[in-house]
């Protein structure tokens, strides 16, 4: 008996400087290492206002709203805070969401504070009436639901000038709509011509006018501006873009919406 307790003994002993040796081999750099590394995971999960009130956004547009991962995407990184959804397929109208149930329904889910629409890109100038049509039946439903409704002002395409398509009736044409339904308007296409008036050498949109990131980044910031009525200026977010495009963008954003 006495040598089988010596010999658990024993090993348990080993047991024990086993894991003292492992401690011991664990070198102090590698867990300050680590501790910086899980800082910087932190911090990069918790960019953009974290100060901001919770807003629940719905996106309602086609690809011009889709790309580069979605403007919503976007507006939820520099606004943590933000519950965002977008319903974007390529080339609809307002009239095709009006005619797709599942746009409608979610809607009236009653879910969001704000409900963005977003017009096919030409369709405002080349058929107004029938961008105000469906974005009048649109809006209606979304009060109904208590939301707000924001128009998308999209920008101008460098393949549709030749058809008149410009930015000055870009802008006619969403703030005409939106003095008709008293709703407001985020002039992205207006941000996107202050910006290339200014600095022509940046890319915001490819030859078939759908947005690069800087694009995308630059509506988001729009939207966070006049979501949130507070200037995206400063605002540490700033997506795959080098600092001096981020700051040059969130201050065209902040011009352009008199912030």
């Amino acid at each position: 008996m006495r040598i089988g307790v010596e010999q658990r003994t024993n090993q348990g002993n080993t047991g024990t400087q086993r894991r003292t040796k492992l401690r011991d081999s664990v070198s102090p750099w590698l867990i300050l290492t680590f501790i910086f590394l899980l800082a910087c995971i932190t911090s990069a999960c918790t960019t953009g206002n974290t100060d901001l009130p919770a807003k629940r956004v719905l996106f309602i547009g086609n690809s011009f709203t889709d790309y580069n991962g979605g403007v919503d995407q976007q507006l939820l990184r520099l606004a943590p805070n933000t519950v965002t959804s977008r319903i974007s397929l390529g080339g609809f109208t307002l009239q095709d969401h009006w005619q797709t149930a599942s746009t409608l329904d979610t809607i009236s889910s009653g879910k969001w504070d704000v409900v963005v629409l977003q017009e096919q890109s030409q369709n405002s100038v080349t058929d107004y009436y029938n961008f105000y049509e469906y974005a009048q039946k649109l809006n209606l439903e979304i009060e109904n639901s208590g939301a707000e409704t924001i128009l998308f002002m999209t920008w101008e395409r460098p393949d549709s000038v030749q058809y008149g398509i410009t930015t000055q009736k870009l802008y006619n044409a969403y703030t005409a709509l939106g003095e008709q339904l008293g709703i407001k308007v985020a002039p992205v296409g207006l941000a996107f011509a202050n910006a290339l008036k200014e600095r022509p050498d940046i890319k915001l949109y490819i030859d078939d006018g759908h947005p690069t990131s800087q694009g995308t980044y630059l509506a988001a910031c729009v939207f966070y501006g006049l979501i949130y009525q507070e200037s995206p200026a400063g605002n540490s977010y700033g997506a795959d873009l080098s600092n001096e495009d981020k700051l040059f963008l969130q201050r065209i954003a902040a011009q352009t919406l008199g912030q």
